[in-house]
């Protein structure tokens, strides 16, 4: 049976569309940076998400990431897949290492992305850089510059700009996913939106038709913790190497999502070169409408880079 999904127009000219193109028009966007652990992305009093970086943490990710109404869609870490850090980026072998999974959680061996310092951060317009090194058998095999921008927020919709730049030291190095593919930016959903639905920019409304099929964004539904229907989207930007991108979706035994450029490929990236990924994350409220979504990734896709 198909899925009705639906956005109302009020949201649609409250959200996305004037947040993806507000250029400098982000008054009311500011950073909170507890040092060594976390940094706050806010507009005025409403939280957006939060970015967890202290030297204890396996990755930096970003969690809670935030409904518009305040539902938490994210879950940090649970006890079925520790490794599942809410909304990060890994690869579960990077030149033979494991940076997707943690010790105690997969086997080994295992990478560590680890955070170095943030070689940019805008308090007052919502944006950051940082350096992250990915470590591993005591050697760096690659440099990231990690840039995270949030948006003003509408009505029903927020949104993250998220960019990853991988660069290589003097050897190459190939990202590769095991056999399930998921592997890139991923987001796990609280328990609550477990059994969810899907769309995406195909049209295709089933998980099991969505799961590996290439797209200019996917979308993952459930409903919130607060009652009622939510989610989030990821968009594949343009300038990403292979786009449209394969996304992975699942909604049992959990929801989850991720954008998976090496879901039948790996990645090899020569030796002093770079990998740049860039990706929306829309969190919603409500089902989401094929025709709507498609709207606010053609404002957002069209963006001019900063």
């Amino acid at each position: 049976m198909s899925v009705q999904f639906k956005i109302t127009r009020r949201a649609l000219l409250a959200g996305l569309p004037a947040v993806a193109l507000a250029g400098g028009q982000n008054r009311g966007l500011q950073l909170s940076n507890t040092k060594g652990e976390k940094v706050a992305f806010a507009f005025g009093n409403t939280p957006l998400f939060e970015y967890r970086y202290g030297k204890s943490l396996p990755k930096p990710y970003v969690h809670p990431l935030y409904a518009p109404n305040q539902a938490v869609l994210t879950l940090d870490s649970p006890p079925d897949h520790k490794h599942h850090r809410a909304l990060m980026i890994g690869w579960t072998e990077v030149n033979g290492y494991d940076f997707w999974g943690e010790p105690k959680s997969t086997p080994g061996p295992h990478g560590f992305t680890m955070h170095q310092k943030f070689e940019r951060m805008r308090e007052k317009s919502g944006e950051l850089t940082a350096v992250n090194h990915w470590v591993a058998g005591g050697r760096i095999l690659l440099v990231e510059r990690r840039t995270l921008r949030a948006h003003p927020p509408g009505t029903d919709t927020l949104a993250l700009d998220w960019e990853s730049e991988l660069k290589t030291g003097g050897s190459e190095v190939t990202l590769k996913a095991h056999k399930n593919g998921f592997d890139g930016l991923g987001i796990r959903f609280v328990h609550k939106m477990d059994g969810g639905k899907a769309l995406n920019s195909e049209g295709t409304n089933t998980i099991e038709q969505a799961n590996g099929q290439a797209a200019r964004w996917c979308a993952y539904c459930g409903e919130l913790e607060s009652g009622g229907p939510g989610g989030a989207a990821i968009f594949d930007h343009p300038s990403n190497p292979r786009h449209p991108n394969p996304f992975y979706v699942m909604k049992s035994r959990f929801g989850f999502l991720s954008v998976a450029p090496t879901f039948r490929d790996p990645f090899r990236v020569a030796a002093r070169q770079s990998l740049r990924l860039r990706y929306l994350v829309v969190a919603f409220l409500g089902e989401p409408d094929k025709a709507k979504l498609d709207s606010l990734y053609t404002a957002w896709a069209s963006e001019r880079r900063r």
